[in-house]
């Protein structure tokens, strides 16, 4: 009678090595999702960040996530071939909303796969669509913007808001109850992000919702919230968080479950940058502030 007993401790690793190529074979078998980027997003937010990202991302889905970058000057049809390049059958397809035509282009040719248009409303809101428009939920990002603005501010100074516009009032009233929430008992200064401020000596942190090119050139040693997709690493050590609502990010909220069409809400993807934090107890309260919800009335 054969001995197996010297063949035995092959056992587990042999099972191991199976059951990964297995699992290796239906995640990549499975319908990925399409992310649809452009050159200049790609170079903002970093090549290396977005392949690490992607990868992130596809882990937690246990299904790829594949960014297609398309010219800005390319035509929906061009757009179209571009993604079936990447599948023919996708689970689903984020566009962003400048591409608008494109993803409605896609959609007619594509009824059967889910569309995603992100960064806008529906533009025809009295007409149904089968695309889902997502749009950041600015009332969950500056809730949680507040609450970490006032544990940045120190010494009793104030916090300055550059916007992009008019702030509704909704969106300061949520950002005024994070702050009081961390105690912070000051009405925040809210600034247009093209006028001149300089008043800073009485700042304790900056929250940045706008471009605000001029306040990030002075590098000032003055905690700054700011909300872009930039790659952390080219900001000024005086960032200390970054709220992302990228494609990728919002992929990353968004499709598990996937949306039924219509307009959806959802909140950026905050990172603090732990090595700009002092101390890691800050770090990791503020890493916890970051997950707290808002509750709207």
């Amino acid at each position: 009678m054969r001995d197996f007993r010297g063949t035995k401790k092959y056992l587990p690793p042999v099972i191991i090595l199976l059951f990964l190529v297995t699992l290796g074979g239906v995640f990549w078998l499975r319908s990925p999702v399409l992310v649809v980027t452009d050159p200049s997003f790609n170079q903002l937010y970093g090549s290396l960040r977005l392949t690490i990202k992607g990868a992130i991302t596809s882990a937690g889905f246990f299904r790829r996530v594949i960014s297609v970058t398309v010219a800005e000057s390319a035509g929906p049809d061009l757009m179209a071939l571009a993604l079936e390049g990447s599948s023919r059958t996708p689970m689903a397809v984020l566009f962003p909303f400048r591409y608008l035509n494109g993803a409605q282009y896609y959609k007619e040719s594509h009824p059967n796969v889910p569309v995603l248009v992100g960064g806008g409303g529906n533009p025809n809101p009295r007409e149904e669509t089968a695309i889902s428009f997502v749009r950041t939920d600015t009332a969950q990002d500056l809730y949680r913007a507040g609450l970490c603005a006032a544990n940045l501010t120190g010494g009793g100074k104030g916090v300055l808001v550059f916007t992009d516009g008019v702030l509704a009032d909704a969106n300061r009233k949520a950002f005024q109850e994070g702050l009081r929430n961390q105690g912070f008992t000051g009405d925040p200064v809210y600034v247009n992000a093209s006028a001149d401020y300089s008043a800073y000596s009485n700042i304790g942190c900056v929250v940045v919702d706008g471009p605000a090119v001029k306040f990030m050139d002075r590098n000032l040693a003055i905690p700054v919230i700011l909300f872009s997709w930039v790659d952390p690493a080219i900001t000024p050590r005086s960032v200390k968080l970054i709220f992302d609502d990228s494609p990728l990010a919002m992929a990353a909220r968004l499709l598990r479950p996937l949306p039924p069409p219509g307009e959806i809400f959802v909140p950026s993807e905050p990172v603090a940058l732990g090595d700009r934090i002092e101390g890691k107890k800050d770090f990791r309260y503020i890493q916890g502030l970051i997950k707290e919800n808002f509750q709207k009335n």
